[in-house]
């Protein structure tokens, strides 16, 4: 089987060793002087090698595990310390690249506090920042012995410790109906444990994406969703408006201030961050943080409204390199940017709307092909990651650019044709 062998270290190179395949990233790397190794999944590998990938990769069977990094790295005679650094943006991977970068153990203390979301309820609690009670459990029959004991209160929300896209999280409302613990217990594909159940905060769902280094946030871009991410379930759409400047500057500030102590409370210090928190009254609620760029389109919208490469501001803290992020700009645009993660039902897709035709709809500045005709999609509602299409809107106001999201959502569903299959429905 011919396979790519990565050449040997040079004295003077930068030698870069990435687990996953996030192109961006990669580019990112290079346009900056790296020479970039990949660790490939073999799915991962077929794809990139269809799409022209040209630079040195070695297969594992997952990424995200020390010991089959390892073996690809030594099929190929190669070790971790023939490069410098091991990265990923990848959320999965952060951990294993931390460990096996070996630089230090508060760099792995630190990624594992951007995966575990108990470990990170613990230390913003210890820096005095609230965050919703919680606790960990083996399986969904410990849960359910909680609720017995009544050391578990309804409502509350269930998740794995490290998941993301808001899989198998669910809001537990009681014991019996749809949403209820009863239900969820017999639901198909649950995974075994470990869980968090975290008590149920009410009120808007924010998120915050941007920059920090050495400590101290460059870069706060604070956005609202349209509806919380875990109500995905309930086939809401996945969107967010970035918030007007001037009418909610408080909350602006209040958003970011709560951003730079949970990062220091977590340890992240130099890169890009994605951190969520709930909004009621004027009271802020940390929720979870993620130290990669954000979903959907916030990458571009970041981009549109602030002026900078999220990708690029990764690969330079990753790199050592200086920010671009100076204060002395121009500053954001004052519109607002929203994007929108557009689903379909599960069967086969007919039909779908062309990009130019997306793009023609009104306040849309960039949309997004994810599928095809002819492509068979599942069920879309099990995770806040998972769409057909998305689309990227700019207006004069968060107000408007919301309105303009639920539009362009409702336009793409009647334009939508999607022919059930058996078994999909």
């Amino acid at each position: 089987m011919a396979r790519r062998i990565a050449s040997p270290p040079h004295p003077g190179d930068l030698r870069v060793l990435y687990l996953g395949r996030q192109q961006e990233a990669v580019d990112a790397l290079t346009r900056m002087g790296a020479a970039v190794t990949c660790v490939m999944q073999p799915t991962e590998r077929e794809k990139a090698l269809r799409e022209g990938f040209g630079g040195a990769l070695a297969v594992a069977g997952d990424h995200t595990c020390v010991e089959d990094v390892l073996g690809a790295l030594a099929d190929l005679g190669l070790a971790p310390e023939d490069f410098s650094p091991v990265c990923t943006e990848d959320e999965f991977a952060i951990v294993t690249a931390a460990v096996l970068d070996g630089r230090d153990g508060p760099a792995v203390a630190a990624a594992l506090a951007l995966r575990d979301k108990g470990l990170q309820k613990r230390l913003v609690r210890a820096a005095g920042i609230p965050t919703a009670d919680w606790a960990r459990f083996p399986d969904l029959t410990a849960v359910a012995g909680a609720v017995e004991r009544g050391a578990l209160r309804f409502p509350f929300v269930v998740k794995p410790p490290a998941g993301a896209g808001a899989q198998h999280t669910w809001v537990v409302a009681g014991r019996e109906g749809p949403d209820g613990l009863d239900a969820l217990l017999r639901r198909p594909g649950t995974p075994a444990g470990p869980w968090l159940a975290e008590a149920f905060v009410p009120g808007e769902e924010l998120h915050v994406d941007g920059v920090v280094r050495d400590g101290r946030v460059l870069l706060a871009s604070v956005s609202r969703y349209l509806h919380n991410v875990v109500d995905v379930h309930r086939g809401r759409l996945v969107a967010s408006a970035t918030l007007d400047d001037d009418a909610e500057r408080d909350l602006i500030r209040a958003a970011t201030d709560l951003t730079e102590r949970s990062l220091a409370a977590l340890g992240r210090t130099d890169g890009v961050f994605h951190l969520e928190a709930f909004h009621r009254d004027g009271v802020l609620t940390f929720g979870e943080c993620a130290g990669r760029i954000g979903g959907g389109l916030i990458l571009e919208a970041v981009r549109r409204k602030h002026g900078v490469d999220l990708y690029h501001e990764w690969a330079a803290a990753v790199l050592g390199r200086p920010s671009s992020v100076t204060g002395g700009g121009p500053g954001p645009v004052k519109d607002s940017f929203g994007w929108v993660n557009l689903a379909a039902p599960p069967g086969r897709i007919r039909e779908l709307p062309s990009r130019e035709a997306l793009e023609a709809r009104p306040g849309v500045v960039e949309g997004q092909l994810w599928a095809a005709p002819g492509e068979v999609v599942g069920d879309l509602s099990q995770g806040s990651h998972l769409l057909v299409a998305k689309a990227l809107v700019q207006a004069p106001s968060e107000a408007a650019a919301r309105s303009q999201l639920l539009d362009v959502a409702a336009w793409f569903g009647e334009e939508l044709r999607v022919d059930v299959l058996d078994g999909t429905a």
